[in-house]
């Protein structure tokens, strides 16, 4: 076929040039006749044109003239014209036409006898026109010439190039013919070589005691298997063509693990495997390799059975000290003796595999199961095995002795010899068995065992319950020391109520508790006098029938002795009708009681955020109860219910000591607009903070140094130390909002007080304006204060003055009407009151519409739920203050989060 190519394609050449020259002469034949016509176009009307200026007509030839010019412009005609594919040629005809027109008119007009000078003129214009036709008919004709000879010359270029390449391509295919031919000569001489070298293979393949096989990785025919092989797969007669998984491995289907898919030409790939059929563990070697003309797989397998099965005990070794570890920390880490030993026996069953895990203790010469672990699909039997008698174990201590442990594969083996212990065992649905006992000082406590492990594990089980065994003493002793020095640690012994210690770590815990809570703060009264006058044992009488009556009225509280004679209860999730039923009881077994008398105070909360902001109120309100009482019994000097660390402070040398030394801390509570949740203002609070670790609350300190009538010294540090931060705020060019400050009723009462405070002001050169005052209702009730006066004095100083606690038992409206205060601070408690108390929010809203009135601002205090603050907000509160925005933080924490740049700055 390649041979007849060239002759195909010259002939092919040759027919295409004929075509292309046949067509490219008749084009030229019927150009040289348009181009001829046109010339005898010109002639004849030469000849028309003296006939007529002669005056001798000639209509036959205008009749052949109108013919040939109609055919040499449409190709249509006797004369067998073309029409030439020129518009130039076109463009001329219709000129030349246009014109034989006007020279026929003309013609028309000579006959009639007019004047033939314009036809002469006509006829000159014409043959100008028929000289610039037949130039444009030839000038086509030279171009259709020139374009024939380079189609020629083009398929002649072609059909040489195209026979060039032929010639080239069938060289090249009779030289690749040679190759393939030699090729295959080498490939028949290399498998017969290979054929050679197989059979020659195959005596030392078959001595050596390695199984190898060869398999084909198309269709897995077994085309080798050596007669190592041969013996270990019981192949009495192998055939070539067998199928390599059903001989090796006794499937019906080829391997999911087979390794063809990873075999790489010139790779060895190697893995381990069990074979199932003989139980034997090879180390395997896989490579590619042709056999008879296929691609095969060879593959090598090593006995590695014996190091398989000692790294398998080296691994179980490392994997029960691993598990033994992880159940000492576990042991070590959890203080709940029992949750830890739940979690040991999970570990250790899950570990071997067993269906339980458990630990029976000897009491009372009985057995019980105290704890238990049961796989997922073991019915628990804890129950069921309590107070076993101890005979069931008669026979297990010998080995306790001797092996350390009992070890029953098989229960059936002891049916005859204990049949006691076998119908114990069986009822159990326990098949095997490994128990190890819990000795301590030799003293047999219980033991602690496994049910149905695996028979593969039975005899490395017993060491690893004889290590456990070891820490579970350990653990239980240090659990039995721990909880009786918790005991100790925790609780007052003369009471049996907690003790101080947990009593802080329960109120830890509950900061992050949401729940109703009540509590009950006690102090006994004039204990130091009992003690004075009948002893401390009678003193400690007194604690003991105090305790007594608080356990008898708060059945389910919380009870803690905090001190000498101070006494914390905590009720929590009772309701509050409840709660105050239970303190009007308490109060009244104490008042009853002409000897023993006790300042209780009491405060519930639905739900709170700070569970010592609750301690403290309780606290304060014990503290008023105390004050009265202390107002009736005079002749004890003693405020028991102030620890060491506050009392100090009754003197005035201590007190200005701590001041001076930093120890009450000025914290600062942001106040928020209600309409866009930005800042507003703040409040100043006082802490006393004695050690570092120590933060007092001011119910805690404030009440003594009233007393003591020293309060003044704290309210004017308080005043100034807010002085000093506006004023440094300002020169920070910070954004200054108005602080509040409290002031207590002695030095309100001061002559001086307007003055003094203007005086601190123009020290650090702050405005009265970012002061606002704090005072009270009760101050009405000082002698040599009138609320009226002082107000006013303080508003002509530039002091913005808050009327405080307004809804308390001392605010009224009557001293609204009296008095022009600038701001009226609804207290927390009727915020408190408002969520389910529909005549509470009225009275709020009737509050702040008379303030508007009035031009007063009223502010909320102590909101703590986005409820609260929706209610306030829609009885038309402007300023809010609280938990839920922010709690009282130190100076520079607030300085840190609300103390902004003025804008540009």
């Amino acid at each position: 076929m390649q041979k007849k190519r060239i002759p195909i394609l010259l002939s092919l050449a040759f027919i295409c040039s004929g075509i292309l020259a046949i067509t490219s002469i008749y084009r030229l034949q019927g150009n040289a006749r348009v181009i001829n016509y046109a010339g005898v176009v010109r002639g004849a009307t030469q000849r028309l044109i003296k006939q007529e200026l002669l005056h001798r007509p000639n209509d036959d030839l205008i009749e052949q003239l109108d013919g040939i010019i109609a055919e040499l412009m449409t190709g249509e005609g006797e004369n067998n014209l073309i029409k030439l594919d020129s518009r130039d040629f076109q463009a001329c005809m219709a000129a030349q036409r246009e014109k034989w027109e006007d020279i026929k008119n003309e013609i028309s007009d000579v006959r009639a006898g007019e004047n033939s000078a314009h036809l002469f003129e006509s006829s000159e214009e014409y043959f100008t026109l028929a000289n610039d036709t037949v130039a444009a008919a030839e000038k086509y004709s030279e171009r259709v010439v020139q374009q024939a000879a380079i189609g020629l010359l083009v398929l002649t270029v072609i059909c040489v190039a195209a026979a060039l390449i032929t010639a080239w391509f069938t060289a090249a295919q009779n030289k690749r013919q040679l190759a393939l031919k030699k090729a295959e000569d080498e490939n028949r001489r290399k498998s017969e070589y290979l054929s050679t070298m197989s059979k020659q293979l195959q005596a030392p393949m078959n001595d050596i005691s390695e199984l190898l096989y060869v398999a084909d990785i198309e269709n897995y025919d077994l085309l080798f298997l050596n007669e190592a092989g041969q013996r270990n797969f019981h192949v009495n007669e192998f055939q070539p063509g067998m199928k390599c998984y059903k001989v090796l491995q006794g499937m019906d289907a080829p391997c999911p693990f087979c390794t063809n898919h990873l075999l790489r030409e010139g790779e060895i790939y190697t893995w381990e495997y069990t074979n199932p059929i003989i139980g034997r563990h090879y180390l395997l070697k896989d490579r590619l390799i042709e056999w008879d003309g296929r691609n095969a797989r060879m593959e090598i397998a090593f006995d590695t059975t014996e190091s398989e099965n000692e790294k398998i005990q080296l691994k179980y070794m490392l994997d029960a000290e691993k598990m033994v570890m992880e159940c000492v920390r576990t042991l070590y880490q959890e203080h709940d003796f029992a949750v830890a030993v739940s979690q040991v026996l999970a570990h250790l069953g899950i570990f071997l595999s067993a269906e339980r895990s458990y630990i029976l203790n000897i009491r009372d010469d009985l057995l019980y199961n105290d704890y238990e672990w049961c796989a997922d699909h073991v019915a628990p039997q804890k129950d069921f095995l309590q107070a076993v008698p101890l005979s069931l174990m008669e026979r297990w201590y010998p080995y306790f002795e001797t092996k350390g442990c009992v070890e029953i594969e098989n229960i059936e083996l002891i049916r005859e010899s204990s049949p006691a212990e076998y119908h114990v065992l069986k009822e159990q649905d326990i098949k095997s068995l490994v128990v190890a006992p819990l000795e301590h000082d030799g003293k047999l406590e219980g033991c602690i065992g496994v049910d149905n492990p695996p028979a593969d594990k039975m005899q490395n089980i017993g060491p690893l319950l004889q290590t456990l065994c070891y820490f579970l003493l350990l653990a239980k002793r240090r659990s039995e020391n721990e909880t009786q020095l918790s005991l100790l640690s925790y609780h007052d012994m003369l009471t049996s109520f907690y003790n101080r210690n947990r009593y802080i770590k329960d109120v830890e815990a509950l900061k992050e508790s949401r729940h109703p809570v009540g509590i009950i703060y006690l102090d006994i009264n004039g204990l130091k006098d009992i003690n004075d006058r009948h002893g401390h044992a009678f003193g400690d009488q007194i604690l003991a029938e105090s305790a007594n009556r608080m356990k008898q009225v708060f059945e389910h509280g919380q009870f803690y002795r905090i001190g000498g004679d101070e006494f914390v209860i905590i009720c929590q999730h009772m309701p509050r009708d409840q709660f105050e039923y239970s303190v009007r009881k308490l109060r009244l077994s104490f008042q009853r009681d002409e000897l023993i008398h006790a300042a209780i105070g009491a405060k519930w909360a639905e739900e709170y955020e700070d569970i010592q902001h609750l301690i403290s109120d309780a606290d304060a309100k014990m503290y008023e109860d105390k004050k009265e009482y202390y107002r009736k019994h005079s002749t004890s000097n003693r405020y028991r219910h102030h620890s060491d660390e506050v009392l100090r402070l009754a003197d005035p040398h201590v007190l200005q000591q701590e001041i001076h030394s930093n120890h009450f801390v000025v914290y600062l509570q942001p106040k928020v607009s209600s309409s866009d949740y930005t800042m507003v203002g703040a409040e100043a609070l006082i802490r006393y903070q004695p050690k570092e670790e120590s933060l007092l609350m001011p119910a805690s300190f404030l009440p003594l140094l009233e007393e003591t009538q020293l309060i003044s010294k704290l309210d004017f540090y308080v005043f100034e130390f807010v002085c000093a931060r506006i004023s440094s705020w300002a020169d920070q060019s910070k954004i200054l909002f108005p602080v509040s400050v409290n002031f207590s009723r002695f030095s309100l009462a001061q002559l001086s007080f307007v003055e003094h405070l203007t005086d601190i002001c123009k020290k650090y050169g702050v405005s009265p304006g970012l002061l606002e005052i704090e005072v009270t209702e009760s101050v009405c009730e000082v002698e040599g204060i009138d609320i009226s006066v002082l107000t006013s004095e303080l508003q002509r100083a530039g002091f913005n003055v808050a009327l405080d606690d307004f809804g308390t038992e001392y605010a009224n409206l009557e001293l609204l009407s009296s008095v022009a205060f600038d701001v009226l601070k609804l207290d927390k408690s009727m915020v408190s009151n408002l969520t389910d108390n529909k005549r509470a929010q009225s009275i709020v809203k009737s509050i702040v519409e008379l303030c508007a009135k009035l031009g007063t601002r009223v502010v909320a205090e102590g909101i703590e739920s986005e409820e609260q603050l929706a209610l306030l907000k829609s009885c038309g509160v402007e300023v809010m203050q609280g938990f839920y925005f922010s709690r009282p933080i130190p100076a520079e924490e607030y300085e840190s989060q609300y103390v902004k740049d003025t804008p540009g700055d």
